[in-house]
C-alpha cells in the first residue's frame, strides 16, 4: 500500500503527534519513513554549516526517541506490531518556504503518503488547519493525512 511515507515536522505539538503517527504507520506497513524539517530563510535565525549539522542531529535524535517510544508502547501493550528495529528512517532538513519544500521533497522521494500536523494560528483557515498544512493539503498530488495535536491543550 505505502512504500514511502513523508512526515513534515517543526517544533509544534501537532508535528510531534504527526511524527508518532508516521512512525507507527511506517512500522505497520513496512514503509520507508522520511522526516523533513524546513527552516524558513526569513527566520531571524541564521544558520551556518555547524548549526545545520546540529539541527540534523537534533532531528535524528527526535526520530530515534519517537521510534524508541513506539517500540516501548508496542512492548507495553503486548501488541504484535512490527519490529521498529527494521524501520528505515531518513531525516532531512531543508531551507525555504515550508509548503513548497515539503511538496518538492515529496515529489523528489516519490512519496506515497504525506503526514502533517494540524496547526492553529490566526485567520479561519489557519485556525482549522494552519497555513502551511492548508497549502500542503490543497496542493499535494499524493494523499495527505492531517494529524491533530493532543486534546489536552
Amino acid at each position: 500500500m505505502y512504500e514511502t511515507i513523508l512526515v513534515a515536522i517543526d517544533d509544534s505539538e501537532p508535528a510531534s503527534a504527526a511524527l508518532e503517527h508516521a512512525v507507527d504507520l511506517a512500522d505497520a506497513v513496512g514503509a520507508q519513513l522520511h522526516v523533513l524539517s524546513v527552516v524558513e530563510p526569513s527566520s531571524q535565525l541564521r544558520f551556518g554549516v555547524r548549526e545545520v549539522d546540529e539541527l540534523n542531529d537534533a532531528v535524528g535524535e527526535l526520530v530515534d526517541d519517537v521510534v524508541a517510544a513506539v517500540a516501548g508502547l508496542e512492548a507495553a501493550d503486548g501488541s504484535e506490531g512490527g519490529d521498529t528495529d527494521d524501520l528505515e528512517v531518513h531525516p532531512e532538513i531543508r531551507r525555504g518556504r515550508p509548503s513548497e519544500i515539503v511538496l518538492e521533497y515529496a515529489e523528489e522521494i516519490d512519496a506515497d503518503l504525506l503526514l502533517v500536523g494540524q496547526q492553529g494560528e490566526s485567520d479561519l483557515s489557519e485556525k482549522l488547519l494552519g497555513s502551511t498544512t492548508d497549502r500542503i493539503a490543497r496542493q499535494s498530488s499524493v494523499p495527505v493525512t492531517i494529524v491533530p495535536g493532543s486534546r489536552a491543550e
